[in-house]
Formats: structure tokens, sequence, C-alpha cells
């Protein structure tokens, strides 16, 4: 190799160390372990997991006649189907148990998953519906304090987020300063009295 082709060489190096030295490597951002938005996929298949997680109420509560509409599955039927006398039974994952059952006011860490299951009889234990709530990384819907809500009908099959996200928001935002937007409504009066 000649001289000139060895200096060529050494130039384009310095070049290019040079250029790397200006513009580094992106680092490597640390992940989360919270499936993002759009892995619809991954966030089912941990949402499917709900019954091995810890049971909020495990007696069902009738729910509030406006909130059983509110928190209604589209119904196609008749409107002589009204969405009342159903039950719910809550459940939360280990990231959200400390907080839901033992926090005053809690402030739920990212990653807390709450599942209702509506009942459409105090005994029934198969649901006809599922109400969502994922609490996400800080920023993520910062006026609806980063939760993600989402429903689930009777066969499991998917998860969606529901066509009136807006009005479980708006809702939630009740619950809002007191306990992070979490209605804990369902909690017993013995569970509600050992809160600290």
């Amino acid at each position: 190799m000649s001289n000139k082709n060895k200096y060529k060489k050494i130039a384009v190096i310095c070049l290019a160390l040079s250029s790397m030295s200006r513009n580094p490597a992106p680092v490597a951002q640390e992940r989360s372990s919270l499936p993002s938005p759009l892995d619809a996929n991954a966030l089912h298949a941990e949402i499917l997991k709900y019954k091995n997680w810890t049971v909020v109420n495990s007696e069902p509560v009738k729910l509030d006649p406006i909130m059983s509409v509110l928190c209604a599955a589209p119904v196609k039927s008749s409107p002589d189907t009204p969405h009342r006398d159903k039950y719910i039974r809550v459940y939360v994952n280990d990231l959200g148990k400390d907080a839901m059952l033992n926090a005053r006011n809690p402030k739920f860490p990212a990653g807390t998953i709450v599942i209702k299951e509506k009942l459409s009889e105090k005994q029934n234990q198969s649901p006809e519906f599922y109400t969502i709530m994922l609490k996400r990384e800080a920023g993520y819907s910062p006026r609806g304090g980063d939760w993600q809500y989402l429903i689930m009908d009777s066969t499991k099959a998917k998860i969606e987020k529901p066509a009136n996200v807006e009005s479980c928001q708006s809702c939630h935002a009740g619950w809002g300063a007191k306990s992070d937007f979490v209605s804990r409504a369902y909690l017993s009066p013995e569970q509600s009295q050992k809160l600290k």
C-alpha cells in the first residue's frame, strides 16, 4: 500500500472519530417494564392474569345507578334494558396494592392496574364487562392523573379504548386530589377505617 493510500485511510478514520465525538451515539434509554400504550398484546396478556391479583372487595358491591350507566358497555339492544342493579368486584395488581388498601390519600405508582368486573347479579361469577385503569408514566395524561382507561367485554378477547374516554376522565377527576383519580367507593367501612 502506498503512503498516499495510508494517509487517505488515516484521514478517513480521523474524520470518522471526529464526527463521532461531536455526535455521540445515542445512550440507551432505560426501558419501562410497563408495556407501551401501543403494545396491546403484551398489555392484554398482563390483564388476563388479574384473577391472581389482590381482590379489593371480595363481596361484590352494588354499583351506583348513575355510575352503572357511565361505566357500561356500549349497548346495541333496545333502550328497555337499562344498566341498573349491577355489581362490581375490583382487583389491583401488586404495584398498586399498598396505595389501594393502606393509603388514605394514595399516589399510585406507574404500572398500577385496577380492574373492575361488572356483574349482573351479586352471586354471578361470570362478569359481563370489565373496565380497566392503568397508571402510566408521568406526562402520559397530566390532566387525568396519567391514567389510561380501557375496556374488555365478557369474552376477554381483546382490550379496547372506550369510545367515551372523556367521560371516564371527567368522572374520575372528582377523585383526583383525594385518591389519585381512583374512587375506592367499593372499600368496606372496615377497610376505609384502616387507611392511614
